[in-house]
């Protein structure tokens, strides 16, 4: 298990977080305040260096930081309402107030339903759940409720990408190369190896040699099943590999070629049959 899962950060955290609080308040001279700053920053102390190591990303990293304030708030209101009333000399030991109750219990509202749908989205629902929610598959063990992939938001880079995609492309109209790409035979089914082949012609019609040729079949609906490949040289411009793709339907192709210190990125997709 992930150590920054949020099924394990946030009980423990709590834990954590409680004992910490209680052990300075009552073993140090700081205040309920003074108390709630100082583990807030044995709090972020802690989880930081392990949220950096493992990475769960950015939104259960801002929930698991939310929860730890949010304890820390209603240990430092708790404490600091009983710090006055000690004051006041008032001994009925009542300490809650429906004010900040309401808002302590909208923010534990919306981050408990924020959680359901990040851990749904990583781990999937449980199988008795999701026998209730969805209807029966035909084929039930390719039935995911997981969110495998990836949402690219880096808008520049992903630009940078796209130009210098462009500019190979640029670069083999000019060299006159004509590819060929395929699969030997008939099209092949899910779970059996088939030979996929590629071979690139110079204007000439000559078949291009020493290539490095290196790819990724991807399964857009579920990233994990993507098969990353080499192929070999087995003839003189002919490169082959020999794959097996886990489930029928479409798969996108990416191929990278490396020729001396010029690199060439090529795309496409090919269907698998059931």
């Amino acid at each position: 298990m992930n150590p920054t899962d949020m099924i394990t950060t946030i009980p423990a955290g709590i834990i954590i977080i409680a004992l910490l609080y209680q052990m300075l308040y009552r073993l140090t001279p700081l205040n309920a305040k003074q108390t709630g700053f100082v583990v807030s920053l044995l709090a972020l102390a802690i989880y930081f260096p392990i949220a950096l190591l493992y990475w769960p990303g950015a939104d259960v990293i801002a929930m698991n930081v939310t929860v730890f304030f949010m304890v820390l708030y209603m240990m430092g209101m708790f404490f600091s309402h009983r710090e006055h009333q000690v004051k006041a000399g008032d001994t009925s030991g009542k300490w809650f107030h429906w004010g900040p109750a309401i808002i302590i219990g909208f923010f534990a509202t919306i981050l408990i339903v924020d959680g359901v749908f990040v851990t749904v989205s990583k781990e999937g629902l449980p199988g008795a759940l999701q026998s209730i929610v969805l209807p029966e598959a035909q084929d039930a063990k390719h039935v995911k409720t997981l969110f495998p992939g990836v949402s690219y938001n880096h808008y520049q880079k992903k630009e940078t990408l796209y130009n210098e995609y462009l500019r190979q492309q640029e670069e083999l109209q000019r060299r006159g190369w004509k590819v060929r790409q395929g699969w030997l035979g008939k099209t092949p089914k899910a779970k059996q190896s088939a030979i996929f082949q590629f071979v690139v012609m110079d204007e000439s019609g000559k078949k291009v040699q020493g290539l490095n040729v290196k790819g990724r079949f991807m399964r857009a609906s579920d990233s994990h099943f993507d098969k990353e490949f080499v192929m070999k040289e087995i003839k003189s411009g002919i490169y082959q590999v020999a794959i097996s793709l886990p489930l029928a339907g479409l798969w996108n192709l990416n191929l990278k070629l490396t020729d001396g210190n010029k690199h060439f990125e090529l795309r496409g997709s090919t269907t698998i049959g059931g």
